[in-house]
């Protein structure tokens, strides 16, 4: 029988050490950040492999061999992660701080948690001997939060062998999520796909002294008024129609999200959960970056705004680009970058197991298939035909709002909340 306590002291020191070596990226350096998770995996009796394309940005890769019944197991998490700003938080985001029965750090949640649940797993599995129906492997990968590129991508470019894989578990899903005095777990399924598109506008350049009220910046800001005002056409899918109904059981009110002509006042209803499901149900054009000028006495010619544009699964870009057109109007200039990618997970007997799993450490909790807005790099191993759940599960309170701590400030994770993932991981790696 596994001493718990104890296993939870050692995940907890764990992702201290690992949240104290600063991975932002911008500019990602996680070699440090991989090495200790190859030390602790060389101390266990593993033998990982590490490799890299870009220097300072290496990809770790363990395994732990089945019975060779069926294909392998994915655990797969990045170890880089998102700017903090120390101003922001209450404690330093590089501290690995223990308080309030949290692990605090930039990364507890994405997805530095989450890595370390998987690594227990795998060594407690280890430890026990236990030899699953297929391979587990154990993936740590740099670059994700700047598209997964000298991470995921790569070794699905140059070194398949070590990651192709039957099914893979990935970040975001398995968190609790509080509706209706009812406690859910959403488990990704499926994730919308990144399009960045660069929208310019053009007038007449001139000096500063004299202004001009139909140049670019005017024009610019016309755009961002319009993108920021209007949303793009709702369109059902599958998997989202299924969450809400799951979730309407215990909030009926979520059901009219389900009704075309009645979406904007249900989520002017909802408040700041509102963003969740406006997500769930629209493409996305969100403006992000805006460059135009060069000198304070000159007025631009030329502004171009990013746009972080997000589509549903099912969606084409060329349907996409048609709902941003209406939406900006025909005197600005769409460029756009776009990847496709199929990264939908069946809900089938594996999804079930996972549910299943929650549902036994959580009596009275639900699972649920979700999609998720962001994108993750289940893409990548998509390419490989490996479907992957995200399920890096952390039981919350009803007071730590999962997407309010994602990329935000003061991002923790409770310390049960992380033991809660190694139980749910480890019986996951049982059932394999």
């Amino acid at each position: 029988m596994n001493d718990w306590t104890g296993i939870r002291d050692e995940a907890v020191e764990r992702l201290q050490q690992l949240l104290r070596i600063d991975t932002t990226n911008p500019p990602g350096d996680e070699a440090a950040a991989i090495e200790y998770l190859a030390g602790v995996l060389r101390d266990e009796g593993f033998e990982p492999v590490v490799v890299e394309e870009v220097p300072v940005r290496p990809s770790l890769v363990a395994r732990l061999t089945g019975r060779g019944e069926r294909g392998p197991l994915l655990l797969q998490g990045h170890v880089d992660v998102v700017p903090a700003d120390p101003a922001e938080w209450s404690r330093p985001p590089f501290a690995g701080d223990v308080a309030d029965g949290c692990v605090w750090g930039r990364g507890a949640l994405d997805m530095k948690g989450a890595v370390i649940m998987q690594l227990t797993a795998l060594v407690l599995a280890k430890r026990a001997g236990l030899r699953m129906a297929g391979d587990v492997i154990f993936c740590a990968l740099p670059g994700e939060e700047t598209g997964g590129f000298e991470g995921a991508d790569f070794l699905v470019r140059e070194h398949p062998e070590l990651v192709r894989s039957e099914v893979a578990l990935g970040e975001v899903g398995g968190y609790t999520m509080f509706v209706g005095g009812r406690r859910f777990y959403p488990i990704q399924v499926a994730e919308k796909v990144g399009c960045r598109v660069d929208i310019t506008v053009r007038g007449a350049s001139g000096h500063g002294s004299q202004p001009i009220r139909d140049g670019a910046m005017a024009k610019a800001g016309e755009v961002l008024a319009r993108l920021t005002r209007r949303r793009l056409p709702a369109h059902l899918s599958p998997v989202t129609e299924r969450f809400i109904r799951a979730l309407g059981e215990a909030e009926p009110a979520l059901l009219g999200l389900l009704d075309p002509a009645r979406i904007d006042g249900v989520l002017a209803e909802l408040g700041p959960q509102a963003r969740m499901y406006e997500a769930l149900l629209h493409n996305t054009a969100v403006p992000t970056v805006i460059q135009g000028g060069a000198k304070s006495n000159v007025i631009p010619g030329a502004v171009t705004i990013t746009v972080d544009g997000r589509l549903l699964p099912g969606q084409r870009v060329e349907e996409f680009l048609a709902e941003l057109r209406a939406v900006v109007g025909d005197n600005a200039e769409i460029e756009h970058r776009h990847t496709p990618s199929d990264t939908e997970a069946p809900v089938d007997d594996f999804f079930r197991m996972l549910a299943e799993t929650i549902e036994e450490l959580d009596p009275g909790a639900t699972a649920v298939p979700a999609l998720v807005s962001g994108v993750t790099d289940a893409r990548h191993f998509a390419r490989l035909g490996t479907p992957t759940y995200g399920f890096a599960p952390v039981k919350l309170t009803p007071d730590m709002p999962f997407w309010e701590l994602f990329h935000g400030a003061d991002e923790r994770i409770p310390v049960d909340g992380l033991l809660f993932g190694i139980q749910a991981l480890s019986r996951v790696l049982e059932r394999y």
